[in-house]
């Protein structure tokens, strides 16, 4: 898997982690069990049991002031994720989509792309260009 896709795959094990901590934990998990039942069928319950026991370890860790434990689970999430995007590259575009529906405070701060953007432009005269691959704010004075 290229860098792009494992980049992903931490940040989304990470962030699924994370959202297991809150109030979206069941919107989270309805998503990704529904994600795995399309890919892999047979692995629903299991994945369905294994994101409780997460959450279950994730409450614990945290009660405890254990952060180690935190990044332990979302490292195991991540290797799961890498697993199921390997089975069907098409469940990366759907769980971003997914988390940012989820989530999307988190959405704001940390969008991990995939994928790369050419811009080319030609310009004569007086015009100007302005480019960019993803937010631009101009303040022309």
């Amino acid at each position: 898997m290229d860098d792009e896709l494992t980049a992903f795959a931490q940040t989304a094990g990470t962030t699924l982690v994370a959202l297991m901590a809150t109030d979206a934990f069941h919107r989270a998990k309805q998503t990704v069990v529904e994600l795995w039942h399309r890919v892999c069928p047979a692995e629903t319950a299991a994945v369905s049991d294994q994101m409780e026991a997460t959450r279950a370890a994730l409450m614990q860790a945290r009660t405890q002031g254990d952060e180690d434990r935190e990044g332990e689970l979302a490292a195991r999430w991540q290797e799961r994720l890498t697993l199921l995007f390997a089975a069907d590259p098409r469940t990366i575009g759907t769980l971003h989509q997914a988390l940012i529906e989820v989530n999307p405070d988190e959405a704001a701060h940390d969008r991990t792309q995939i994928g790369s953007v050419r811009i080319t432009a030609k310009a004569w005269g007086s015009a100007r260009i302005f480019q960019a691959g993803r937010d631009q704010h101009i303040v022309d004075r």
